[in-house]
Formats: structure tokens, C-alpha cells, sequence
């Protein structure tokens, strides 16, 4: 086996990462279980494998194709923002008429500064964060092309982010971390896309690595449980040693096991995952509001699985939207008014 699996099975982890998300958004819902409920609230491990595989895609993506920097933000603008604008304008309009958000909201939602801003009203953090990444790739990219120790520059980022991220946390500079704590696996993506470029294998030091690196995040976990560390040692960086190994297992699985049955819904989700993501974070956000139109009783687990099937067919439904308007402004000729 090879690092390729990451890009073979590509969207089947973006489908289970976008599950874990939506269950990470499922504030109350109780699975009858300790571990299953403890998965449940770390499930913003989901985003760190997006922002790798991303990175992991861009990578590639340059690679084979020369691409000047317009050209190139210019192609992931048309790829994110078409479903995020279908998206955050009415649920936007909503704040502001029904929550009494100022009407600047729809300004600085609709320029992407909302994140850096932190304005009223502002709309979900990571269409703005995955541009900033996006704007940085290039240029990370010829460094680490260019470059005959790729494994100690991507050492160099980690060690970038996570310093960033230690004197953000210091000044108080909360509203930034959710992009802060994933610079570390953004330039791990990053290497990811050039070890599947040199269609490099898991060999056997390889797979060593990546055990002992998982087990250090075991033993970051249980140092964490230490009394006070909690605080120092935030959940988050957990996924900086378990992001990577987590999706080769998988891959793993995906690659020796009869798993079509599973991989089948989730190539589906992948696909559709940003769009099922818009709208998790918007209307099924809602869940006060949503819940006075439909309610299961003193358990939440039938609303979630009704809510759930919901986002996923409206997510389903959105991006053949997309897909449709795009069709539409290609067969539009140029310079018509």
C-alpha cells in the first residue's frame, strides 16, 4: 500500500469527516455511551481532515498544472463560494430581521472579513479560514517543491502553528483559533500531496512512525487528564497526531476489507460535503427554533436523525443547484450584458 490510498478514498473520508462534524454540532444528543459521546464532542476532527486532504488536493493540483496566482484562487472561489453565497446570504437576512443583527453583517459576510473582523452576525468561520489557506498554498507549495528536506520545512510549519497558536492563546485572541490550530495539519497536507505525487509506499518505517505518532497522541490524551493541564493542553491539538494515521487506517480498511456497503454513502457525502456543511452550520443551527416545529419527547436522538436526513438531502439538492447555475454561466457568452 501506498500514500495514493489518500487520494484513491479522498472522498470517502470527506464523507465520514463531514458525519463527525455534523455529530460534533449535535450539542445534546446522547448515544447511550461514554466513548460514543466523548467521539461525538471531539468530532471538530472532522475539519483537520478536510483542511488535509485539501491541502493534500492543492498540492497536487499545482503539480500537475501551471497555474498563475489569479487563475488559481480564481478556480477555488468558483468551487467554494457559489454554494456558500446561496447559503449565507438568506441565512444572513434571517439574523438581521429575526435576530436584529445589523445590517453591516451582509457586508462584511458577503467580503469573507466577517472572521477577522468578529462582527455581529457573522457567519460560520471556515469558508473564510479555507480561503486564507487557500491564498497561502501557492506559496508554501514552491517552498516545499523547491526544497530537498520537504519533511523539515513541513517540521517548520507544524512548529509555525503551533507556536502561533501559543501566543494567540496567550494575548487572548480566541476568535482566530479555529484557523490557528489547523496550520499545523495544513502543511502536513501539504506533504501528504507530494507523497502521493512520488507515489511513495507505506513501508515498514512508515508505518512505524505513524503508530508511535498516534500513541503520542495517546499520551498527550492522558497527560491532558492530569489535574490543571487541561488548560494548557487544549483537545484540539490531539488531532495533530491522530489526523494522519486515523485516515490511513481507514484507507486501510477501505483498501483490504468488503467495505463497498459503507463506502457507497460515504463517496456520497464527500461529494457533497461542503453543501451539507453549509447548511448544518446555518438553518440546522437552529436547533431552539427547529425544535418548536418538531420535537420526539424528552430524547433527542429521533429529532437528530430526522435533522440529519434532512441536511443531507437539502446538501444533496444544493449542489445540484450549483451544479446547474455553473452549467448555466458556461453556455453564457462572454460580454453578454
Amino acid at each position: 500500500m501506498s500514500y495514493n490510498v489518500l487520494s484513491k478514498y479522498r472522498t470517502e473520508l470527506m464523507g465520514a469527516a463531514i458525519l463527525w462534524v455534523m455529530l460534533f454540532h449535535a450539542f445534546d444528543l446522547d448515544l447511550g455511551f461514554y466513548l460514543l459521546n466523548w467521539g461525538r464532542a471531539a468530532g471538530f476532527g472532522g475539519v483537520d481532515i478536510f483542511i488535509l486532504l485539501s491541502s493534500m488536493g492543492l498540492t497536487m493540483s499545482l503539480s500537475r498544472r501551471e497555474q498563475d496566482y489569479s487563475a488559481f484562487m480564481a478556480r477555488r472561489a468558483g468551487r467554494i463560494l457559489p454554494a456558500y453565497y446561496l447559503v449565507m446570504l438568506p441565512y444572513t437576512l434571517f439574523g438581521i430581521l429575526y435576530r436584529g443583527n445589523p445590517w453591516s453583517s451582509l457586508v462584511w459576510n458577503s467580503s469573507l472579513l466577517y472572521y477577522w473582523l468578529r462582527s455581529a452576525g457573522a457567519f460560520n468561520w471556515y469558508v473564510a479560514g479555507s480561503m486564507t489557506f487557500y491564498a497561502l498554498t501557492p506559496a508554501c507549495f514552491r517552498a516545499m517543491r523547491d526544497s530537498r528536506r520537504r519533511e523539515l520545512l513541513a517540521a517548520a510549519g507544524v512548529l509555525l502553528g503551533l507556536s502561533l497558536g501559543r501566543l494567540f492563546m496567550w494575548e487572548e485572541y480566541w476568535y482566530v483559533m479555529d484557523l490557528v490550530f489547523r496550520i499545523p495539519i495544513f502543511f502536513l497536507g501539504i506533504l501528504m500531496g507530494f507523497y502521493v505525487l512520488e507515489d511513495r509506499r507505506l513501508g515498514r518505517r512508515d508505518i512505524l512512525f505513524w503508530s508511535v505518532w498516534f500513541v503520542l497522541g495517546g499520551v498527550y490524551l492522558l497527560v491532558r487528564r492530569l489535574p490543571g493541564m487541561s488548560h494548557y493542553m487544549l483537545l484540539a491539538r490531539l488531532f495533530l497526531f491522530t489526523t494522519i494515521p486515523m485516515c490511513l487506517a481507514a484507507c486501510w480498511c477501505f483498501e483490504r476489507l468488503p467495505l463497498d456497503w459503507l463506502r457507497k454513502p460515504l463517496r456520497l457525502l464527500g461529494a457533497h460535503s461542503l453543501e451539507i456543511y453549509l447548511l448544518n452550520v446555518s438553518l440546522f443551527s437552529e436547533v431552539e427554533l427547529l425544535r418548536r416545529f418538531v420535537s420526539f419527547g424528552p430524547s433527542n436522538r429521533m429529532y437528530y436523525l430526522l435533522s440529519f436526513t434532512v441536511n443531507i438531502a437539502l446538501g444533496l439538492l444544493l449542489h445540484r443547484l450549483v451544479e446547474r447555475l455553473r452549467a448555466l454561466y458556461r453556455k453564457t457568452p462572454r460580454g453578454t450584458a
